[in-house]
């Protein structure tokens, strides 16, 4: 009995470096001045988000590419790729702007959920993702197609 306790007080000892050891290797995320963002990331803010005041920005850095994340003290997030393009805009309780949700999706969005704005948005290089404020989610193709609704 004493050899289990001490195998498996060695597997729980062993668990606990290698998962500690993995998070320092993978976890590179780390704050920096707004000053650091690439000057597309910066212009994007000038533009759609003037009047926030930025809590912080954090920087990951990954073995492919950077991301950046900026949050702002009203509890906005944004997030973009290495190149400075935004990836996320996360308004959580208010309206994403205008300008940034594509024609379409206002439109679809508008004929079909009159009742609700679009507080979140997502995209990549194959989809866009749009949460409403009722918690609604819709996934769009890039050709702007409804592709998935998840409640």
């Amino acid at each position: 009995m004493k050899k289990i306790s001490i195998i498996v007080l060695a597997l729980v000892a062993f668990v606990a470096t290698a998962s500690a050891s993995t998070n320092m290797l993978f976890d590179n995320d780390r704050h920096i001045e707004f000053s650091q963002l690439p000057a597309e990331a910066k212009a994007f803010v000038a533009k759609n988000f003037a009047n926030e005041r930025v809590a912080y920005v954090e920087l990951d850095e990954g073995i492919v590419s950077n991301e950046y994340k900026v949050v702002f003290e009203s509890g906005v997030k944004l997030e973009f790729d290495g190149s400075g393009n935004w990836t996320e805009v996360d308004c959580r309780h208010q309206a994403v702007p205008q300008a940034l949700v594509p024609k379409q999706i206002a439109s679809h969005v508008a004929s079909k959920y009159p009742n609700h704005q679009i507080v979140e948005l997502k995209r990549d290089r194959y989809e866009w993702e749009v949460k409403l404020s009722g918690g609604l989610e819709l996934s769009f193709d890039k050709k702007y197609n409804l592709t998935d609704i998840d409640d």
